[in-house]
């Protein structure tokens, strides 16, 4: 700051040059002391908690001290000074707080600064769904949110997935709902307070296909000769990602855990009953799914042959006992020593209807076997 001394006949007067303090800084109010002559500028501040003001001389002789009607209360003081000078106060509590110059209290060089609270953000917390979910693709979500402000409102939370804005909502309660493909990812709320303060919060989820899975062996429904040994087979994949492994349970009975291809179980010597066998294929992110079948074991009655007779010209027919559901086996010989299938078939029926469409006049031996299980 100079000055430049001009010569007034029965009087000198000295005229001042400001120097102006860089403003916008953070936290920070600059006060101009005696600019314009004997006064503060700007005389009332506004500021929050935490924050400084600077007062800068312009002139001479000033003061900054903290007090009314030319009393000080002692909170700051700078002491008479002239340009150039500064001095600098924090306010850390909210509230009132009047000052004035010392040398020119008469002449109303008074100032006012008003510490407001410093606005706190709001908080905002994502309620649904939980971080680190996986879900079945496609996945329909509903994204909840909680969102609150001690110290003013809360004017709006605002949902993404990823960058994208799915919505704003403006009042309780905060949610929004979108329909995700395959894939991973990360859900964001973002809360707005009457003061434009914001707040974030945001989780990770995956969307996954499942893997496909398919008992291929036994058929669904089968029907089997106790004790039954079973061998069973399954077919899994995933189109988004791998097949970690393939559970086998025979009814809530774990049976094995298959961790690679060919997905096989064993199981032995089932008695008489109904059985649920179950094929529960995993992928990499952890989702199932399963596939289960409903196979019949029963005690094998012994196949015996009755009702023997030729019907209509050549036709001969017999009936024999079996089991429904169980594959049986006809065979034919002449000399009881060469014989030949004729038909194999599941059993429809008890005692099942044998017709023999092509026998000849001559002698004819028959017999019935119980086909394996398969």
């Amino acid at each position: 700051m100079k000055y430049w001394p001009k010569i007034i006949p029965g009087a000198v007067v000295f005229l001042s040059l400001t120097l102006n303090v860089p403003t916008g800084l953070a936290g920070t109010t600059n006060v101009a002391c005696g600019n314009p002559a004997d006064r503060f500028s700007p005389s009332t501040v506004t500021i929050n908690t935490g924050d400084k003001v600077i007062w800068t001389w312009s002139g001479s002789l000033h003061s900054t001290t903290s007090g009314t009607n030319n009393v000080a209360s002692g909170l700051w003081d700078s002491g008479l000074a002239s340009a150039p000078h500064t001095f600098t106060n924090t306010f850390n509590t909210a509230g009132r707080f009047e000052y004035y110059c010392k040398q020119h209290f008469s002449l109303g060089m008074t100032g006012l600064v008003l510490v407001a609270t410093a606005n706190l953000a709001p908080a905002v917390a994502i309620t649904n769904p939980a971080a680190d979910s996986i879900f079945t693709a496609p996945a329909n979500l509903t994204i909840g949110a909680s969102a609150t402000d001690t110290d003013g409102s809360v004017t709006n939370v605002q949902f993404r997935v990823g960058n994208a804005i799915v919505t704003n909502q403006t009042t309780s309660p905060y949610f929004a709902t979108t329909n995700l493909p395959a894939g991973s990812y990360t859900l964001t709320a973002i809360a707005f307070d009457n003061l434009g303060a914001t707040a974030t919060n945001s989780v990770n989820i995956t969307a996954d296909t499942p893997p496909a899975v398919a008992i291929t062996n036994p058929a669904a429904g089968a029907v089997l000769a106790a004790p039954a040994n079973l061998i069973i087979d399954a077919a899994a994949t995933d189109t988004d990602g791998s097949v970690t492994n393939v559970q086998f349970l025979l009814g809530t009975a774990t049976l094995t855990n298959s961790f690679s291809g060919p997905y096989i179980a064993n199981t032995n010597n089932l008695g008489a009953g109904s059985y649920i066998l179950s094929a529960i294929a995993s992928d990499n992110f952890g989702v199932r799914n399963t596939n289960s079948i409903s196979i019949n074991v029963v005690t094998p009655v012994n196949v015996t042959l009755t009702n023997a007779a030729p019907v209509a010209g050549t036709n001969f027919q017999f009936r024999y006992a079996a089991n429904v559901g169980l594959n049986y086996v006809v065979q034919r010989s002449t000399n009881l020593i060469a014989w030949i299938s004729i038909i194999t078939n599941v059993a429809a029926s008890n005692p099942v209807v044998f017709i023999d469409a092509h026998a000849t006049n001559g002698g004819r031996f028959y017999r019935v076997g119980r086909m394996p299980n398969p």
